[in-house]
């Protein structure tokens, strides 16, 4: 039960707006200089994977000395970093998806939505488990108490 609840908690925070994303890089893709990209800027310094090189010995005072011991930036510059978190893109962005946007019950559920609501299918042996195709079958009342309304020719 409570894996089930950890993966519906992942599940519903799990936001599907690549449609949108797309229409955004799409828009800002033509400008120059690139101030938002789909994929944000890349920042060493709040990369949990790099931060023991960051936290050795003689790289915090050369991060004081350069005047970048204050979270770093990305490769293009604040500019661009303060542009993608702002920015008009991004905001909108934001916006859609605090309003519900992006979510879905089948994107919600996931592999669980698969077989959540099945419908009855009689298939070819129609309701009661038999065909009735056949004259003989027409002209007799079922067994169940049903007659077919079909035609005899």
């Amino acid at each position: 039960m409570a894996r089930s609840c950890a993966r519906l908690r992942l599940e519903k925070g799990f936001v599907l707006d690549c449609v949108a994303v797309d229409t955004v890089a799409r828009a800002y893709g033509s400008m120059r200089p690139k101030l938002w990209s789909a994929i944000p800027p890349y920042n060493a310094q709040q990369d949990p994977h790099a931060c023991g090189y960051f936290c050795s010995r003689p790289v915090p005072a050369v991060l004081r000395r350069t005047n970048q011991d204050h979270g770093g930036t990305g490769q293009d510059g604040w500019i661009v970093d303060y542009f993608h978190i702002f920015g008009q893109g991004q905001r909108y962005l934001n916006r859609r998806n605090w309003a519900g946007a992006g979510h879905s019950l089948q994107q919600v559920t996931g592999h669980d939505y698969y077989n959540a609501f099945p419908k009855l299918s009689p298939g070819f042996s129609g309701r009661f488990g038999y065909r009735r195709n056949t004259p003989a079958l027409r002209q007799r009342s079922s067994v169940f108490g049903e007659v077919t309304p079909f035609p005899l020719y």
